[in-house]
C-alpha cells in the first residue's frame, strides 16, 4: 500500500507543484487585476492545452489542472469575484477540444471549427444560466449597455466648449449611424469574437508548445494554414442575403460578412506570413510590414482579399506540396 501511495504522488506529484501552481496563476491573475490584464481570459485554453498535451496521461493532467483550479476558485472566493472565476471555466472545454483534436491529428481548419462550436457553445450555456439566475437577458443588457454608453460621449462632447459645431455635428451623426448598425450586426460581433479567440488560442498553443514538447506538434507553423475551398461559399451567400434580402434576413448577411471577412483575413495573414518567410527578409521588415498591414485601414481589406484570392491563385503552392506528399 506504502509503496502504490508512493508512487502515486511520484506520478501525480504534489498538491502545490509547478504545474497546479501555473494554472492557479493562470485563471486567478485576471480575477485578481481585471484592469490590466483582463484579456487574459481570452487565451485561457492555452494553459489546459499544454497541460494535457506534455502530462503524462489525461488522468494526472486532469489532476493538475483541478488542483489550479480549486486554488484559483478560492482566492476569487475570497476577493468576492466568484462570479468571474465561473467565467473562466468556459474556457476549459476549448482547452480539451483543441488537445483531442491534435491527438486525433485533425487539421487547423477541422481543429478550428470544432473550438467554434464548441466555445460557443460554452458561452451560450453560461450566459443562459447567468441569464436565468440574475433575471436578465445578457444579450439585450449588452446592446442596451452599449447604448447607453455611445449616449454618454455624446454627452461628454456637447459640454466640451472647445469643440467646433461641425465637428460635433458630424461626431453625433457618426455615433447615431453606429447606434442604428449595432443591434442588426452584433450577432456578427459576438460570432467573430468566438472566432478570435479559437485563433489565438490555436496559435499561441502551438507556439509553446513547440518550445515544451516539439515532438508532439502537429499542426503545421500558421504560415501554411488554410481554410478549406468550400469555405468561399459562406462569403457568396453573405453576399446573396445582404443584395436580395430584406429586414432581418440582411442583417444575417451583414454578420456573415463580417465572419467570412474575418475568416480571410486570418488566412491572408498566413499568405503574407508564408511569403515574407519564404524571401526570407529581415525580422524588422516583417514586423514593418505587419504593423502597416494591421493600423492602416486599406491594408486590413488588401489582408482580406489576398486570402480570398489564395482560394484560387494558391500563393503558398500548398495544393501542390499536398499532391507531392501523396505520391511520395
Amino acid at each position: 500500500m506504502m509503496g502504490r501511495h508512493g508512487n502515486r504522488l511520484q506520478h501525480n506529484g504534489p498538491f502545490l507543484s509547478a504545474r497546479p501552481l501555473l494554472v492557479a496563476f493562470c485563471y486567478f491573475l485576471p480575477i485578481a487585476l481585471p484592469e490590466l490584464i483582463g484579456w487574459l481570459n481570452g487565451i485561457l485554453a492555452v494553459p489546459i492545452f499544454l497541460l494535457l498535451q506534455t502530462a503524462a496521461d489525461e488522468r494526472t493532467a486532469g489532476q493538475q489542472i483541478r488542483n489550479g483550479l480549486l486554488m484559483a476558485g478560492l482566492g476569487s472566493l475570497l476577493l468576492g469575484r466568484f462570479s468571474m472565476f465561473l467565467f473562466t471555466l468556459t474556457m476549459l472545454p476549448l482547452g480539451y477540444s483543441l488537445h483531442l483534436t491534435t491527438v486525433r491529428q485533425r487539421d487547423p481548419a477541422q481543429a478550428g471549427v470544432t473550438g467554434v462550436i464548441v466555445l460557443t457553445i460554452s458561452w451560450l450555456f453560461f450566459w443562459t444560466v447567468y441569464g436565468n439566475m440574475s433575471g436578465t437577458n445578457p444579450y439585450l443588457a449588452l446592446l442596451s449597455g452599449t447604448d447607453t454608453f455611445m449616449e454618454q460621449i455624446v454627452v461628454v462632447y456637447r459640454t466640451n466648449a472647445d469643440l467646433p459645431a461641425d465637428v460635433l455635428y458630424n461626431l453625433e451623426q457618426l455615433i447615431t449611424e453606429v447606434r442604428m448598425l449595432l443591434p442588426k450586426i452584433l450577432p456578427g460581433l459576438l460570432a467573430g469574437m468566438v472566432l478570435i479567440t479559437v485563433i489565438l488560442n490555436m496559435v499561441i498553443g502551438r507556439v509553446l508548445l513547440l518550445r515544451l514538447a516539439p515532438e508532439k506538434v502537429f499542426w503545421p507553423p500558421y504560415g501554411d494554414w488554410r481554410l478549406p475551398d468550400k469555405a468561399v461559399w459562406l462569403l457568396i451567400s453573405a453576399f446573396v442575403l445582404l443584395l436580395v434580402g430584406q429586414g432581418g434576413v440582411k442583417n444575417v448577411g451583414l454578420s456573415l460578412i463580417l465572419v467570412s471577412g474575418l475568416l480571410y483575413f486570418f488566412q491572408g495573414a498566413a499568405v503574407i506570413i508564408h511569403v515574407l518567410n519564404r524571401w526570407n527578409l529581415p525580422r524588422t521588415f516583417r514586423l514593418f510590414v505587419y504593423v502597416i498591414l494591421a493600423l492602416q485601414r486599406y491594408g486590413m481589406l488588401l489582408v482580406v482579399i489576398v486570402g480570398i484570392a489564395d482560394t484560387w491563385a494558391d500563393f503558398r503552392k500548398l495544393d501542390h506540396k499536398e499532391n507531392k506528399d501523396k505520391t511520395e
